[in-house]
């Protein structure tokens, strides 16, 4: 009688507790990558951040087509004093102006990097994706070796992406 008294405890326990596990939700379970790059691309306003590269770009040569040939005679200890002194100004004419377009170029690319990662969460959760990789980043590292192209979310967020 004393065995049948703990038995029915530990069957209510056990039943119990498989019907919690029966109500917990299916977690994910497969991992997928994208190319980060390629979504950022394609997203619609991408055009501004081109556009601010153009105009960088265009700052930013003739800057350093005239910083070449004083850092060559800094180099081979041939510049003058004026030299040396031109070369300081022109690198810091330089790099005033590369923080400016980085800072532009980054306040530009903000909003479309968080709307991206929010459409990657979307995304991901739909297809009962636990981690996204970026596919760059996970090669670069050599952490990732092989992925099977059906885990590849990239052309399913730029389909997400809004036109």
């Amino acid at each position: 009688m004393k065995r049948f008294s703990l038995f029915v405890p530990i069957l209510a326990g056990l039943l119990l507790s498989s019907l919690l596990v029966a109500q917990t939700p299916p977690t994910a379970d497969k991992i997928g990558y994208l190319n980060a790059r390629a979504v950022v691309e394609a997203h619609p306003q991408f055009a501004q951040i081109k556009e601010i590269q153009a105009k960088a770009e265009a700052e930013l040569k003739p800057l350093r087509e005239e910083l070449q040939p004083l850092e060559a005679k800094l180099r081979a200890g041939s510049a003058s004093a004026q030299e040396q002194q031109n070369y300081r100004t022109v690198s810091q004419k330089l790099q005033e102006a590369s923080k400016k377009w980085s800072d532009q170029q980054n306040a530009a690319l903000r909003p479309i990097t968080e709307e991206i990662d929010k459409l990657i969460g979307k995304v991901a959760k739909e297809q009962g994706f636990a981690i996204v990789l970026d596919q760059e980043v996970a090669a670069g590292s050599g952490l990732v070796v092989y992925a099977a192209p059906e885990l590849d979310l990239t052309q399913a967020i730029v389909r997400a992406l809004p036109k």
